[in-house]
């Protein structure tokens, strides 16, 4: 893995426990491991340190070393030298890391608005820290490096997204698409009070509906069951945008046109053929 850091044979050398592992034996006394690893080390394991179409892509295991710290730089080792206060540190699984919560503010710091807020909904997803939490430590933190940044992600963080691309999709909606924050994982029904679905992403305003489909919606009763629901959202005068991995990659700029068609069909659409309800509570 490194000079004189070894893994078992047979080991796949991108797994993300194993290169966690295999730099925390590099760490200097003073340094911990922070970012995205330490958020797989707290439990959050949909960030696996890889990125990118068919997340082929393998992000840097980051390492905190503090001003004074001292770390040489190694392929596939992001090294940050800012303040680490004792409130920041911890440990787990034996491994010196940041707090959940921290490590979530410094994916948004290092890696920009879109990671920041597939980090923030995964944190607080899988319970590690909560975007109040978040929320709190950016606004006690305003002159730390990068706070901008982090401060545009924290303001979109929603811990109901189910999916790191789910919130990758809602990035492009607001970002990119310039689109109001929709309303996330909410159930739609008819007049009647029957369940239409329950929509990744919702604008009630112009009534549309944004449906992330992972690889898991390629099985043929998965795709029936869209088919059914998207019908179902149509006949109620909803307009639906659907979203695959290759829209949230290469075909981005084609699926920012589709939501903007689909955002202005919606606001053009007639309102007395309204028939869907938003659930709430």
């Amino acid at each position: 893995m490194f000079r004189g850091v070894h893994s078992w044979f047979g080991v796949d050398p991108a797994d993300p426990l194993t290169r966690i592992l295999a730099v925390a034996e590099l760490l200097p006394k003073e340094a911990v491991i922070g970012g995205w690893a330490a958020l797989f080390l707290h439990g959050v394991t949909d960030l696996d340190g890889r990125t990118g179409p068919g997340g082929r892509s393998l992000l840097p295991v980051p390492v905190c070393t503090g001003p004074v710290g001292r770390m040489r730089h190694r392929a596939g080792v992001a090294i940050d030298r800012s303040t680490l206060l004792p409130e920041d540190l911890t440990v787990v699984r034996d491994v010196p890391v940041t707090t959940a919560v921290r490590s979530a503010l410094d994916v948004m710091r290092w890696n920009g608005v879109e990671e920041g807020v597939v980090a923030g909904d995964a944190t607080a997803r899988f319970g590690a820290a909560s975007t109040a939490a978040v929320h709190a430590y950016v606004a006690r933190h305003a002159g730390m490096k990068g706070i901008p940044r982090a401060r545009h992600a924290a303001a979109l963080l929603d811990s109901r997204a189910a999916s790191c691309p789910e919130s990758r999709f809602r990035v492009v909606w607001v970002v990119e698409a310039g689109l109001p924050v929709p309303r996330v994982n909410c159930p739609l029904t008819d007049a009647d009070g029957f369940l239409l679905g329950e929509a990744d992403l919702f604008d009630p305003e112009s009534a549309m509906v944004g449906e992330y489909d992972g690889s898991d919606h390629r099985d043929l009763t998965r795709h029936t069951a869209d088919n059914i629901r998207e019908e179902g959202f149509e006949r109620n005068n909803v307009t639906v945008v659907r979203a695959t991995a290759i829209d949230l990659w290469p075909r981005r700029q084609q699926l920012v046109r589709r939501l903007l068609a689909g955002y202005a069909d919606g606001m053009a659409r007639d309102r007395s053929r309204d028939r869907w309800r938003l659930r709430l509570g």
